[in-house]
């Protein structure tokens, strides 16, 4: 008989793997002296370096293999089994079910006895992010479900591209100082021919005027109106106050960017005909958009220092402190999405000159826009806006999620009000009001597609969100979905490794022609012949701030395509087409 083909991984970095066979010949008795179980333990001890094995897990439904039928039943082609030094199984246990049995599961058995989710497998994830993940979610109070999307990465003291769910008590610090921060992406006028190969490049020296304080104070208190429609009624506005509102209109420092991207591919399929958000809400091939990822710039940062003073790091959601810090949040969210409009604005204004309501994008510090002209330019880029998620903030929602239905929820099925905390991960559906609303509310409605971009240079993939049986409707992901690729190596290593790699040509790395690439975007070759591994290029990049050309290279992120196969094998998204960047943003010393 031929051997079983099986993988090994580690149970507290499951992303740390090896494939192994196990000949038909070891015996199923796991007292025996060759048995599946001593070939397990001993090829975790010198493959995976675990010099303590002690149990083993199968992937997925946690069952522990400690008897010579569970070896029997379990042993088989393409298994997963985790090995672990003692600790318990870390992941999501699922239940077997009959045929025609429910699948959704139940908020216990989902999130309260084992409350953390690690999605990972095939994109590398640093196991000090999963003992941050684990850490914070068992010790701080409320925290009943905590996952690990595929991008994450290690925080100062939180992890990034982690989701925790709360029941009774917000935590400031899980999201951060960048209060919605996030990714909107906008169609151009563009052809695709136009921002090609060496057009591209040409493309970017027309992006000029893009730093600085955007017009007067009085237009950027306007655009941060909450008027509905344009409407002129008195509203509250999302002004931060002029310290703050200063920034409006620019992108930041970090991993920050707007990029222009070129649609390659759209793949037709059913997740087509779930799409409520009409044309708009779509992208084909060949189509030009412009990606904005930025957020709340100091105003965030302001936020939580103020929130956090004395180190306090949770409130009851009771609290009036807490009721106060959510007020601020929500106009935190708004003010960054305000902020991308305004960015998408500044860049159309340079990119489809001569069109009327871009003329408001033209930094013109001299006279003030009317009340019309500043209508008329935000509903412009709302009309050309295709998504906008926010992957740094709370939010209040039922629990456990339902299925997808524009009828109302049944008010006995909630069982509990909960707080979403992301950092670093895009939730999948718009937010949706409380149980405390005056009507009971649908259940959420995934957004038809989300972008899940690379490192600078590298293609975005086009997801499509999934709420189905299999994944408890949203709950084994929190209803959320990685933000990006997320960080392979720190600022700091990055810095120092990839200036070293190309010292004396950092140059090298904001050209478009600097390495050949294939049909799907990936990198065949470095500059000079050198042969290059598989990163995905061909982006003319601005970026006169040589500490983030370095620390922004392409090989300091995780591989993107990893990265996207790991949402599809968990179920929670599908990959349903790519985008390339021609032009990549980031600063100019102007």
């Amino acid at each position: 008989m031929p051997s079983t083909r099986i993988t090994l991984a580690l149970n507290s970095n499951q992303s740390q793997k090896c494939p192994i066979l196990i000949p038909s010949s070891a015996s199923f008795s796991p007292s025996d002296p060759i048995s599946c179980r001593s070939l397990v333990i001993k090829a975790a001890q010198s493959k995976l370096r675990l010099k303590k094995a002690l149990r083993v897990f199968v992937a997925g439904t946690g069952q522990e293999l400690l008897e010579e039928t569970q070896w029997r039943r379990y042993m088989e082609d393409d298994v997963v089994l985790l090995v672990s030094a003692g600790e318990d199984y870390v992941g999501t246990k699922k239940e077997e079910t009959s045929p025609g049995e429910n699948t959704t599961p139940d908020l216990d058995s989902l999130t309260l006895g084992n409350p953390v989710y690690i999605m990972g497998n095939k994109a590398y994830i640093d196991p000090l992010s999963i003992t941050q993940l684990e850490t914070t979610a068992r010790t701080l109070p409320g925290i009943i479900h905590a996952v690990a999307q595929p991008d994450l990465h290690p925080g100062t003291k939180f992890p990034i591209g982690a989701v925790f769910v709360s029941e009774g008590w917000i935590h400031p610090p899980l999201i951060g100082g960048d209060i919605g921060c996030g990714m909107a992406w906008y169609k151009t006028k563009l052809s695709a021919s136009q921002v090609q190969g060496d057009k591209g490049k040409k493309v970017a020296e027309k992006l000029r005027g893009l730093e600085g304080a955007w017009r007067t104070r009085t237009d950027r208190e306007a655009w941060l109106s909450e008027s509905s429609a344009c409407s002129g009624e008195e509203t509250k506005s999302a002004t931060a106050g002029e310290e703050w509102d200063a920034a409006l209109g620019t992108i930041g420092a970090g991993n920050h960017f707007a990029e222009i991207q070129v649609v390659e591919e759209v793949l037709a399929g059913e997740w087509q005909n779930t799409n409520h958000h009409g044309e708009q809400g779509m992208l084909h091939e060949n189509e030009v958009v412009l990606l904005v990822h930025s957020g709340s710039r100091g105003y965030g940062g302001d936020i939580l220092k103020r929130y956090t003073a004395n180190d306090q790091t949770s409130m009851r959601a009771s609290n009036p402190r807490a009721l106060a810090y959510l007020t601020e949040h929500d106009r935190a969210c708004t003010w960054a999405s305000r902020n991308r409009d305004l960015i998408a604005l500044r860049f159309l204004a340079c990119l489809e000159p001569g069109e009327e309501h871009w003329a408001l994008g033209i930094n013109d510090t001299q006279s003030t826009s009317s009340a019309e002209q500043t209508c008329a330019a935000f509903q412009s880029i709302q009309a050309r806006k295709v998504v906008d998620i926010c992957h740094n903030s709370v939010e209040r929602t039922h629990w456990p999620p339902t299925a997808p239905s524009s009828a109302p929820i049944d008010p006995s099925s909630i069982t509990h009000e909960v707080y979403i905390h992301r950092k670093g991960a895009a939730p999948i559906a718009p937010p949706l009001p409380t149980p405390s609303s005056p009507a009971p509310a649908p259940a959420p409605t995934p957004l038809p597609l989300l972008p899940l971009p690379g490192s600078r240079g590298t293609p975005t993939l086009i997801l499509h969100p999934l709420l189905t049986p299999t994944n408890g409707f949203g709950a084994h992901h929190a209803l959320s979905l990685a933000h990006g690729a997320g960080r392979a190596m720190s600022r700091a290593k990055a810095l120092a490794l990839v200036a070293e790699k190309y010292a004396g040509r950092a140059d090298d790395l904001l050209r478009g022609d600097f390495v050949k690439i294939d049909r799907r975007g990936n990198k065949r070759a470095g500059g000079g012949g050198e042969g290059g591994r598989l990163v995905h290029g061909g982006t003319w990049v601005v970026c006169e701030d040589k500490a983030l050309v370095w620390e922004e290279a392409p090989e300091a992120y995780k591989d993107v395509w990893a990265v996207g196969d790991d949402l599809a094998d968990a179920g929670a998204a599908e990959r349903v087409g790519w985008c390339a960047g021609r032009v990549s943003y980031k600063v100019r010393r102007e």
